[in-house]
């Protein structure tokens, strides 16, 4: 059973699926822009996806951005995330800046969240999302597969080596080439829901193929979706107030079956 996560009086991990718009300008006036923008649209989470900035190593140019953007979202959560181009992101980043501009990222205090990719210098990472709580910010642990989507067993014991690392919310994106390859992630989900951690997990199958993975996870235990108030961050997000409706139909829907 998920143990929900409050955080800024947001219950994640109960319910609906929250929907988290991403912001992918490249610079701070897009950004501001952006983020008003999934204020007015009626955003619950937002995602900065900070690797689309194009002064992410410019320290102090940073963190004056993470401060305009706590002032526009107010009480909004924001999730600081790296994408590196590994897992299908937009910037080429040694471990060392990875892990200095993240733990920044916490120290500025203005993110509640910070995504880190978790495999690949499993170590360090480890310590990173240890820095990380230490400065009362929580961690998404992340996996993204941007050319196919392993077995169901596979895809059980990345999320297992994931829950290992010690962070609050387990995230996995994968890409389906079969129809099958949706309902072996959303299988999968639900089976580490049900039977091996607490943490809420987020996962979602990529592409037009896995459009119901984005709508559908109250059904198969995903706690937040991705839509979008402009530009997408990944292939199938779908416009937030497009998800809205859909998600609250099959909520009324399950409640149907239940009464």
């Amino acid at each position: 059973m998920t143990t929900p996560i409050n955080v800024r009086g947001l219950l994640i991990g109960s319910g609906i699926p929250k929907i988290c718009v991403p912001l992918t300008g490249s610079s701070l006036p897009e950004l501001k822009t952006e983020a008003q923008n999934a204020v007015d649209a009626g955003a619950e989470l937002v995602e900065w996806r900070a690797d689309c900035f194009a002064d992410l190593q410019n320290g102090k140019l940073m963190e004056y951005t993470l401060r305009e953007l706590r002032k526009i979202l107010r009480e909004i959560p924001m999730i600081f995330t790296i994408r590196t181009s590994e897992e299908g992101g937009n910037i080429l980043i040694d471990l060392k800046e990875y892990l200095k501009i993240n733990l920044a990222a916490a120290k500025s205090k203005c993110v509640d969240f910070v995504d880190v990719q978790v495999f690949g210098n499993e170590k360090e990472k480890e310590a990173l999302i240890r820095q990380i709580h230490e400065e009362q910010v929580k961690v998404i642990a992340s996996s993204h597969d941007f050319q196919k989507t392993d077995p169901k067993e596979v895809l059980i014991q990345r999320f297992l080596t994931m829950d290992q690392s010690g962070a609050d919310i387990l995230k996995m994106a994968v890409m389906p080439v079969e129809n099958e390859d949706v309902y072996a992630l959303m299988l999968a989900t639900n089976e580490v829901r049900r039977q091996y951690t607490s943490r809420p997990l987020v996962s979602m199958s990529m592409g037009y193929k896995g459009e119901i993975s984005r709508y559908a996870g109250e059904n198969f235990g995903s706690s937040i979706t991705f839509a979008t108030v402009g530009k997408a961050s990944a292939p199938g997000q779908i416009p937030i107030a497009q998800l809205r409706l859909m998600m609250q139909k099959l909520h009324e829907e399950n409640n149907k079956e239940k009464a």
